[in-house]
């Protein structure tokens, strides 16, 4: 079995910034791996304005039995309240089904994020993408 690759740009239309002016976007590759793992690749910025795409995607990953989702979040540049609820959400619906949701390579930035919201204890975190792809628990 081989893995296949899904690239999702969530704001295709990328108009040329105004000084000032937030773009918001943030671009979501999926790639499967038997047996029964998702990896999806985040780069941009998680925010509210992205959130719902991603709460989408996820959510049909985690309605699946047993779901394994690996999240890369190495490419995440800013991750507002509405992203980790998304992610939160997704690790405990995952958890349900009798799977998992795990961040990979998170930030500095994600990691204190996390800590501060009491949810580092919550939402496993793995240093890089194959050690979340192992069978093992979080390191920290």
């Amino acid at each position: 079995m081989g893995s296949h690759r899904v690239v999702i740009s969530l704001d295709p239309r990328e108009p040329t910034p105004a000084p000032f002016t937030k773009v918001t976007h943030m671009q979501v590759s999926v790639a499967h791996h038997p047996p029964n793992t998702a990896v999806l690749v985040l780069r941009g910025s998680l925010d509210i304005d992205t959130a719902p795409a991603l709460k989408a995607n996820l959510g049909r990953l985690v309605e699946r039995p047993a779901p394994r989702v690996v999240v890369d979040v190495s490419g995440l540049d800013f991750c507002d309240s509405m992203g980790v609820g998304v992610l939160v959400t997704a690790h405990g619906r995952a958890t349900e089904r009798g799977g998992w949701v795990r961040l990979a390579a998170p930030s500095g930035f994600l990691r204190r994020l996390f800590d501060t919201l009491g949810l580092t204890e919550y939402l496993p975190m793995f240093p890089d993408l194959a050690t979340a792809m192992k069978d093992e628990p979080p390191t920290g």
